[in-house]
Order: structure tokens, then C-alpha cells, then sequence
């Protein structure tokens, strides 16, 4: 055992390479918890430590988890075969203490574990027994896919229910927008096909449509688009690097996980969020989908799908591995084809705006409106729902908002139509397009020549700094004088401070250099502050630059 903490277990065996395959399991004192299958040339080394879920949203944006170390080039002291497994085993803590024998075993010997010897002992005492864990175990339950106990999904007949019925819903709306079959895959499709059912210790289900782009980019492009349409049909989204987390707000206790692959030009079958296999799977073995029976319901599955399981999961698929771990045993992904930062906080905004309605301004809305000299046309950049554009419409003020999301862009004008704000309109507007940009800052002028103010709260810290680079150019472009710049952002001070929400991209620069750009560029700087207490949210009370400037 080269590796056991509170969270993962990971080790390896050495056998001739002929030999049968080799059955682990894991003893929490008499109880055999799980087995697993050790798996020839699997790798160790970068895996996550812990919970990988839990631990990336603490770490935030732009973060990564520490990886466990390994043997240079992940070789162990053996001229036999090394086959590797891992266990995650979280739960286990709450029923041993340190009288209890926590060991791993193959073929009845204990494997020796290091730094701890044959065996481990806990240092503290859990609030329940070996015994409770039998118990356990023998009403139905199971250690999960990240290590908790659950209800075995063959028996969970409420979950079967629900992600059935969730999925019917996006296998609706896929075939609906797009002509896309949304069929069962990875964990789901492996236990249709080798239990005839569902994977006990499985935690969630897993669906999938073929695309019909040829390249990474556009397949995730194409997902995005996606991502917002199930967006508008009232689902909520979490958009990761090659899924979608599905959940149906009235049901928000159970998911499913959406993929996206594609033939790439060379015609074969790529999977952005990787494959464990070492097989090619070419486009001609496509046979299309056919509805499969599945506990609770029915599904579309691929046809003929064995040679599809292993280039998923290898040859030795029919092998069950309930300590199966992608960070160990992924061989490739077509990363190319993954969402990036930018398309992953476009979903991210599109579902906060779907869900979210403010019904009064902002407090930095607040400082501009009652500020003397403040103007009466204002563009209001990254405009979210519009809510302070229609805040500023109340005053009287001409208004429009420009923001990338369409869901945002939807809610905004629903809200303006509602409160008859007849002088507020709004756009959807990439402010990285410069020439979309640059279109939406020249339509706004007011005939007369009266001051424009250019709005944005909360905004520069969701952008890339070339991005903010060439939107200040295009502010400096059309700015005449007498107009007015307004902006409030998070800074570099606000860094390391506790976030109420922590899915979506953040920049943090500094506001000094900020405000002596803005100088550079000409503009006479009247207002200039950083510090909390200008917009706390709930338990949240960010640092920010609050900084108006005069053309």
C-alpha cells in the first residue's frame, strides 16, 4: 500500500503476468467493506488526495489539488506484472476506533502498508462499531464511488425514478433543438451491459450524445450552446471541463452527468473527458442507439456496445472495481475538446440569472444615482438581469445594457417590459468581439451630445485582462468629453477572502495600477476607493475598488 489516508487508499501487487485476475479487498476489522480488481499498468501518481469534488470547489477557480507522489515514472521494484487499484473510503472512519484492524487483502494474506505495517489502527474512536457497519452493509448499503455509504442504486428505486425522469427530459430537449439521441454511457451503459442494471456503488447517472462536429473546439462550442438551451428549459447547470452536471430544481436531490463526444476527422470516436482503454473505436462500429430496460424505465443505449466498454474502461471491463478511480486509470481524453474557463462562466452566469432576481439596485447603482453630475444616458456593461439598468431607468435615465448572456439579456428585458421602461433596452454583446462592442457603444449616443456614463459593476474581475485591455480601448474610442466612467471590482486585496459563491472564474488585479491606467489613458480620475463594506452579500463583505472618472 503505498498511499492511505482519510479519503484514498491506493496500492499495487505484483504477479506473473498469466495469473488469474487479482481480487482486493478491504477488511474493516472482521468486515469485509469492498472489493475491487487490480488493474495491469495502471499508473498512481496523480491522484488527487482527497475528495475530488469537495476539494476543487474549496480550492476555487484556477486551483488544483495537490497530487499524490510516485515512484519516478510510476515504476515499482518488480520484474513481474504490477496491476494497481485504489479504494475511496471516507465513511469508514465513523465505525472503528483504535482497537479496530483496518487491512487489505489478497488472497488471504494482508498487504503490507507504508510507514504502518500490515495493518492500521485509527487514532480516534467513531460513534459506531465494526458490528454497525456489518449491519449495514447487510441491509443493502455500499461504499460509493468517492468513499461514502449509500444505498445500493439496484435498490434505490427513488434515485432509478428520478434520473430516469430527469433524463427523458434532456433526451427530449436534445432531440427537440439539436436532432441528438441522448444515450446512456460510462458507468450507467457498463453496468446495463454487465449487471443488467445499475452499478450499486455508482453516485450518479451518465448520458451522452454524438456531435456531429469534427473538431474539439467546435464540439465544445456546440456543448456551451447546449448547456444554455437546457439552461432555458428550467434545468439547473453546472458546466465542467467535459460535462454537465443536470438537476431539475423541483428535485434537486438527485443528477445526472451529461457528455459530449464526437468523430474526430480521422473518424474515430473521441471523449473529452477521457477513456480508460487502449483501444481505437472507429467510426464504422457506429451502430446507432436502441432502447434498453432499465430499473425504473427505459433508456437508449449504443448497439452492439462490448467493443465501445473497452475502449471506455479496457479489456477487462468485466472485471466489477468498485475502487475504479478515473484520476488513476484515464489513458486519454480529447482535452481539445473541453470547455474552457470562458465557456464554462458563461453557463455558470446563464443559470445564476435563471434562478436568481434581485428586485433594487446595487449599492454601488445607489453612489452613481445620487452623486452629483452623474448623466442621463448610461451603457451598462455586463448587465447581468439588469438590474441596475432598469434601476437606473426608474430615475428617468436612458439606458442600455450589454451583457454576453442571453438568459441574462431575457430576464432584463422581461424586468424593463414589467416596470414600463420604455428608455432602458438591452443587447447581448461579447465585449471580446471588438467590433460587436464597439456597434453597441456607438448606437446609444444621445443625439444632443450629452454626457454618456460608461457603467461597470462587477464586472472587470469576470474578464481576462486582454479582454479588459481592449474594452478600455474601445470606452477611450467612442468617450467624448464630459462623459463619465464608473467601475466597482474586486481586487487583489480580496483574494484570499471566503466567496458565498465559487463556480465561476474571478480575477483579482490591483486598484492603484487600475486607477493609474485609467490616467494614462486620459481620463481625470474624481472618485477613487478600496475597501470593504461597499457591497456585503450575506455573510460575504468583499474588498473593492470603487472608482469614477471624468473624460
Amino acid at each position: 500500500m503505498e498511499h492511505f489516508s482519510q479519503t484514498l487508499l491506493t496500492g499495487w501487487v505484483s504477479v506473473p503476468a498469466d495469473a488469474a485476475p487479482t481480487r482486493v479487498r478491504l477488511m474493516v476489522g472482521p468486515v469485509e467493506v469492498c472489493s475491487t480488481y487490480a488493474t495491469p499498468g495502471g499508473a498512481m501518481s496523480g491522484s488527487t488526495g482527497g475528495d475530488a469534488p469537495r476539494r476543487r470547489q474549496a480550492a476555487g477557480p484556477g486551483r488544483r489539488d495537490p497530487m499524490l507522489p510516485g515512484p519516478k515514472g510510476d515504476r515499482r521494484n518488480s520484474r513481474a506484472e504490477v496491476r494497481t487499484f485504489s479504494f475511496r473510503l471516507r465513511d469508514i472512519w465513523d465505525y472503528c476506533g483504535p482497537a479496530t484492524r483496518i487491512r487489505v487483502v489478497v488472497d488471504g494474506q494482508p498487504l503490507p502498508i507504508n510507514q504502518h505495517g500490515m495493518f492500521l489502527r485509527p487514532r480516534q474512536k467513531g460513534a459506531h462499531t465494526p458490528a454497525d457497519l456489518r449491519a449495514k452493509l447487510e441491509s443493502g448499503h455500499v461504499l460509493g464511488q468517492w468513499g461514502r455509504l449509500q444505498l445500493s442504486k439496484r435498490l434505490d428505486t427513488e434515485w432509478q425514478q428520478a434520473v430516469l425522469s430527469l433524463y427523458e427530459r434532456v433526451r427530449r430537449v436534445l432531440h427537440a433543438e439539436l436532432g441528438y439521441d441522448a444515450f446512456v454511457i460510462y458507468g450507467t451503459l457498463l453496468g446495463a451491459v454487465r449487471d443488467g442494471g445499475y452499478i450499486g456503488h455508482d453516485v450518479d447517472f451518465d448520458a451522452a450524445y454524438v456531435s456531429r462536429s469534427r473538431t474539439g473546439p467546435e464540439a465544445a462550442e456546440e456543448f456551451t450552446r447546449i448547456a444554455l438551451v437546457l439552461v432555458e428549459d428550467g434545468l439547473r447547470i453546472e458546466a465542467f471541463p467535459a460535462c454537465l452536471h443536470i438537476v431539475d430544481p423541483d428535485n434537486d436531490v438527485h443528477r445526472i452527468d451529461l457528455f459530449h463526444t464526437y468523430f474526430d476527422e480521422q473518424g474515430l470516436l473521441r471523449f473529452p473527458f477521457g477513456v480508460a482503454g487502449s483501444t481505437d473505436f472507429p467510426e464504422s462500429r457506429w451502430a446507432g442507439t436502441g432502447e434498453i430496460d432499465l430499473p425504473g424505465g427505459q433508456a437508449l443505449a449504443p448497439r452492439d456496445p462490448e467493443l465501445l466498454i473497452a475502449h471506455l474502461y479496457g479489456e477487462d471491463w468485466r472485471l466489477p472495481k468498485p475502487g475504479f478511480n478515473w484520476d488513476l486509470d484515464r489513458t486519454s481524453a480529447a482535452v481539445d475538446g473541453r470547455l474552457s474557463v470562458e465557456q464554462r462562466t458563461k453557463v455558470y452566469w446563464a443559470d445564476f440569472y435563471a434562478r436568481t432576481e434581485y428586485t433594487t439596485g446595487s449599492t454601488f447603482f445607489e453612489f452613481m444615482s445620487t452623486r452629483g453630475g452623474t448623466p442621463d444616458t448610461v451603457v451598462d456593461i455586463g448587465c447581468g438581469d439588469g438590474r441596475d439598468s432598469c434601476a437606473f431607468g426608474t430615475t428617468g435615465r436612458t439606458v442600455l445594457g450589454l451583457d454576453q448572456s442571453p438568459v441574462g439579456i431575457e430576464h432584463a428585458r422581461r424586468r424593463a417590459r414589467d416596470l414600463g421602461l420604455e428608455r432602458v433596452d438591452f443587447r447581448t454583446c461579447d465585449v471580446s468581439s471588438i467590433d460587436d462592442l464597439g456597434a453597441a457603444l456607438g448606437e446609444v449616443r444621445d443625439p444632443s451630445g450629452a454626457p454618456t456614463l460608461f457603467y461597470l459593476r462587477f464586472f472587470l474581475h469576470a474578464i481576462h485582462e486582454p479582454v479588459q485591455a481592449a474594452l478600455l480601448d474601445a470606452i477611450n474610442e467612442h468617450a467624448r468629453p464630459g462623459d463619465m466612467f464608473a467601475a466597482e471590482f474586486r481586487t487583489d486585496q480580496d483574494a484570499h477572502n471566503a466567496k458565498v459563491h465559487t463556480k465561476h472564474y474571478r480575477r483579482f488585479q490591483n486598484g492603484a495600477e487600475f486607477v493609474a491606467d485609467l490616467r494614462r489613458r486620459g481620463w481625470v480620475v474624481e472618485h477613487e476607493e478600496e475597501r470593504a463594506g461597499l457591497s456585503p452579500y450575506g455573510e460575504e463583505d468583499p474588498v473593492l475598488m470603487r472608482v469614477v472618472a471624468r473624460c
